[in-house]
């Protein structure tokens, strides 16, 4: 690829972001208004209750680590050794296809 499409595709990628980032803030606004009390804008959708985020237990946060691991790992493989690695996994589970694509990066 040239340099002009290298830069005219980087500008299309930041451009379609940029768009849907204002879309988002739109559709937010929009909503903000269309619930707002009369009084003005509170910040707070009327009749929605705060929604809360769910605590992470201990043994959430250590199969959320050891899931991270594994996708860091399967991200550098390629899709030959990606499946093989996933097959792994779907029969024994996270930490065997750790192991085995630990052995596999390092060739």
């Amino acid at each position: 690829m040239s340099r002009t499409s290298l830069k005219i595709q980087s500008l299309s990628i930041r451009l379609s972001r940029s768009l849907g980032s204002l879309r988002r803030d739109l559709v937010a606004l929009a909503r903000l208004v269309g619930t707002a009390p009369a009084a003005g804008l509170s910040g707070v959708v009327a009749g929605a209750a705060p929604r809360r985020r769910r605590r992470l237990t201990a043994g959430d946060r250590a199969r959320l680590r050891v899931q991270g691991e594994y996708l860091g790992l399967v991200r550098h493989l390629s899709a030959k050794d990606r499946g093989r690695v996933k097959a792994v996994r779907a029969k024994s589970g996270y930490p065997a296809a750790i192991k085995m694509a630990r052995r596999l990066t390092r060739g």
